[in-house]
């Protein structure tokens, strides 16, 4: 008996588990799952990684000793998201097969067909996702599909070229319908009687019953005004006549108000307008909002690629020769928010020391709170910046940027079966790292978030930055910009995007290369301006328009294969691409359309933002004023200065013989353990950060480059008046020029209290 009881249990067990493993979530948790198996063999930093180069060895196995409990909990989260997803994928795919097995009213089918039914529509809905997503989004799945080559990157073509986002949705809504309804099937069932059938089944029984309603009731309408009587018909037509009488009286009584309302409103409008005008800001302090882009080049913003942004740039005062001091996100940011050089506040690297970070910046946003204003910023990947120091924002909506945010990221990175879940706004909630996504990078999202905040923002003085990130490289703008410019038979490796490889250098691009980056590049620019678009839609629809000034800006341009100099940003001065910024003041107290040809500086922007807010600035700023040209004065010609940021290697565009030598970027940081394992620079390798730059000055007409070498300084002198590409060094030919411009640069750099010349080189004091 006790035998019989056993194999009968475990009959009972092997049958309860098989109903689990058949059942519809489970089934689709077990896919899921092992499609992250099989994405899982890709080690989290492999030997051969495409950004990290030589270092990804290294960093592989810093990783694996110091950060194996994160790569636990890590891969248990994702097994956990994955299970999720697929069981949802499961109750959905079951609940389709339901749908159709009710509609065409047939029979229940067996176990084992249920699941192989079930099991292939989960293979299909995830499918279908995936290729919406990376229709949307092709960037992110480049790596594992088009990269891969043969079928893999022709289904990407496909997804991308020929249907896009929504040919991919229809070609899925179809396919589920024509699965559900069984077009075939009622066919053969009804030939062509369909519509008319309502007593059959399948679709024409569906159609019918969801008609009958509407037939009932109009057989019943029209019954029932047959049999009326005429007194009550003549009753109805009597109040419609007195309805109409009196919304005649309301329309004319409320048409007479409003006319009074607006005349009112006009008359007290002009009041406010004349007070402005004879007594400047008023009683409250206008709004300020920065709309930043980063690595946005003067020169696209131009109706092609940006036209809301050089509408309102036709509108303000625009700065056509506004340069940056350092051409990196970080120091630069720092830069145009405090109107000091980086060697007077501190901050000149992208990997800032914390003992560089923490301290009073006495910033712009500061002095605005203190003056009563709201302040706040925006971003997405790029503006980790702003969560690694305070500048005095009230409010930071950025990520975080640390060794446990990047090691999330890549975990995230090779797990592209959940790429449609991670790219979704639950999956962004859920793991907020993917805010450091390059290649997820959306404008839209950065909008959307924006609008809320001037929702919250819109009662006080507001001090509003946002900062957009999709300019940046990789320019991975998702779908329909990324192919706006591009050409869709292009098949090389940037289709989608061009990453930077941090820790090798990478071999000049043919033609088409460079015309692809260019127009990947565009496309960027194109979907920031469709963003920036709709925010300053907000702004008119919560009627904070004329009460704010707008600004357009960037922390720095971008080199885009010019002259050979390959592309990218911070590693050189030749040229102007990485310098040069758009710089627009549109402040609605002082309309009118002006174009400034005078030098403007990143260290110009807060003090001028002082001044048309009339909160007192510090007494240190390395800037001036840009309000005059705002009301229509000339300014006085100014020097711009700028240097060179880390060298990531091979630096881009600048031969040997004009640099001293370097090392990657796993042996010039480290992780700072006691502030949250920050990448911060190597302590003893600041003196070299410093020493190795390149330095530049620049008037109206030259640029001289300081170029310390091991033979000795090289300065290089370019007319760019003449030579607008700078490609010829005249120093030879204007000695005078040099000189000057020599002597103004070394007063610059000496302003360092930390350095020194010696023998020509500046060098850091003992």
């Amino acid at each position: 008996m006790s035998g019989r009881r056993g194999r009968a249990l475990r009959g009972a067990l092997l049958r309860a588990g098989a109903a689990a493993l058949a059942s519809p979530a489970v089934m689709g948790a077990i896919y899921v799952l092992a499609l992250l198996a099989v994405a899982r063999m890709r080690p989290i930093v492999g030997d051969h990684d495409e950004v990290l180069g030589a270092d990804a060895h290294n960093v592989a196995e810093v990783v694996e000793v110091r950060f194996a409990g994160d790569v636990r909990r890590l891969t248990i989260a994702i097994a956990a998201t994955g299970a999720l997803v697929g069981a949802a994928l499961g109750i959905a795919a079951r609940a389709l097969a339901l749908w159709r097995e009710r509609l065409g009213r047939r029979r229940p089918r067996g176990r084992l067909a249920r699941a192989a039914t079930t099991l292939g529509l989960v293979i299909a809905l995830h499918a279908a996702w995936t290729l919406w997503a990376m229709a949307r989004t092709p960037a992110l799945f480049a790596e594992g599909w088009y990269l891969a080559g043969g079928a893999r990157r022709t289904v990407q073509v496909i997804a991308t070229d020929v249907l896009g986002p929504g040919g991919v949705l229809a070609v899925t809504i179809a396919a589920l319908a024509f699965y559900v309804f069984d077009p075939p099937r009622l066919w053969r069932r009804y030939g062509g009687r369909l519509g008319g059938a309502a007593g059959g089944g399948g679709l024409a029984r569906w159609t019918a019953a969801l008609l009958a309603p509407i037939a009932r009731r109009r057989r019943g309408d029209r019954g029932r005004r047959s049999a009326a009587p005429r007194q009550a018909v003549r009753r109805r037509a009597a109040r419609r006549r007195a309805i109409r009488r009196g919304a005649t009286a309301i329309a004319v009584l409320g048409a007479a108000g409003a006319a009074a309302l607006a005349l009112r409103a006009g008359a007290t409008g002009d009041a406010r307008a004349r007070g402005g005008a004879a007594a400047g800001a008023g009683a409250r302090r206008p709004n300020v909002l920065i709309l930043a882009a980063d690595s946005l080049r003067f020169d696209r913003l131009t109706p092609r690629t940006a036209p809301r942004l050089s509408e309102l740039a036709d509108r303000g005062t625009r700065f056509d020769r506004a340069y940056v001091s350092i051409p990196r996100t970080f120091p630069s940011w720092v830069t145009i928010l405090t109107g000091r050089h980086a060697h007077h506040h501190g901050v000149r690297s992208m990997f800032a020391r914390w003992e560089d970070r923490a301290r009073d910046f006495d910033a712009l946003p500061e002095r605005l709170a203190g003056a009563g204003y709201q302040t706040a910023v925006i971003s997405d990947y790029v503006g980790d910046i702003f969560t690694r120091i305070d500048l005095g924002f009230g409010e930071i909506d950025a990520p975080t940027f640390n060794f446990h945010e990047l090691l999330r990221l890549r975990a995230l990175e090779r797990q592209t079966p959940l790429n449609p879940f991670f790219v979704s706004d639950v999956g962004r909630r859920a793991f907020p790292t993917m805010r450091e996504h390059q290649s997820a990078a959306d404008a839209d999202l950065v909008a959307d978030e924006t609008i809320d905040a001037l929702g919250r923002l819109g009662g006080a003085p507001f001090f509003l930055t946002v900062f957009f990130s999709t300019t940046h490289f990789p320019y991975a703008a998702k779908a329909p910009y990324y192919g706006r410019f591009t050409d869709p038979s292009y098949r090389g490796l940037y289709k989608y995007s061009k990453p930077v490889e941090l820790g090798s250098s990478t071999s000049p691009p043919d033609d088409a290369d460079v015309r692809q980056v260019r127009g990947l590049y565009d496309g960027a620019v194109a979907s920031v301006d469709a963003a920036a678009g709709r925010v300053l839609d907000a702004l008119e629809r919560r009627g904070l328009a004329d009460d704010t000034i707008v600004v357009v800006t960037a922390d720095h341009g971008e080199t885009l294969f010019e002259m050979g100099r390959l592309h990218g940003h911070g590693d050189h001065l030749f040229g102007d691409e990485g310098t040069h910024v758009p710089l627009v003041v549109f402040d609605p107290r002082r309309p009118g359309a002006r174009r400034v040809d005078a030098i403007a500086r990143d260290v110009d922007l807060a003090p001028t933002l002082y001044a048309l807010t009339g909160v007192a600035p510090p007494a240190d700023l390395d800037g001036r004023s840009l309000a005059p040209a705002i009301a229509g004065a000339a300014l006085s010609p100014v020097l711009a200065y700028a240097e060179t940021e880390l060298w990531f290697n091979q630096p881009s565009g600048v031969p040997d013989d004009l640099r001293l030598p370097t090392t990657t970027l796993f042996w010039l940081a480290e992780l700072d353990g006691a502030h949250g394992d920050e990448v911060v620079l190597r302590d003893e390798m600041r003196p070299l950060s410093i020493v190795q730059r390149h330095r530049m000055v620049r008037d109206e007409r030259y640029k001289l480059i300081y170029a310390p070498t091991r033979g000795g300084v090289v300065y290089l002198l370019y007319d760019t008046i003449a030579d607008p590409d700078e490609a010829r060094d005249v120093a030879a030919e204007h000695p005078d020029v040099v000189a000057r411009l020599k002597n103004d640069l070394w007063r610059w750099m000496l302003e360092d209290p930390s350095m020194r010349e010696l023998h020509g080189y500046l060098v850091p004091r003992p």
